[in-house]
């Protein structure tokens, strides 16, 4: 029923409760499980900076952190 109809008193002002399987994506990986790390990377003798992955250490590689996470 829309908000205009509804004769029971409700403002629809609180809250409803969060999920408890809410999750965050990773702030630091972006939701991979794996950041970015840059490296030096020789190709053809000229020296250049190639992309490698690393483990994630904020989401233990699983790209999604537990409930709501503000980032910081």
């Amino acid at each position: 029923m829309p908000p205009a109809e509804r004769n029971d008193g409700d403002t629809g002002s609180t809250a409803e409760p969060v999920d408890a399987k809410a999750h965050t994506l990773c702030h630091h990986c972006g939701g991979f499980g794996a950041a970015p790390a840059p490296v030096l990377a020789v190709v053809g003798g000229v020296g250049r900076t190639a992309t490698a992955s690393r483990a994630c250490g904020l989401c233990d590689d699983v790209g999604r952190l537990p409930g709501i996470v503000p980032p910081l």
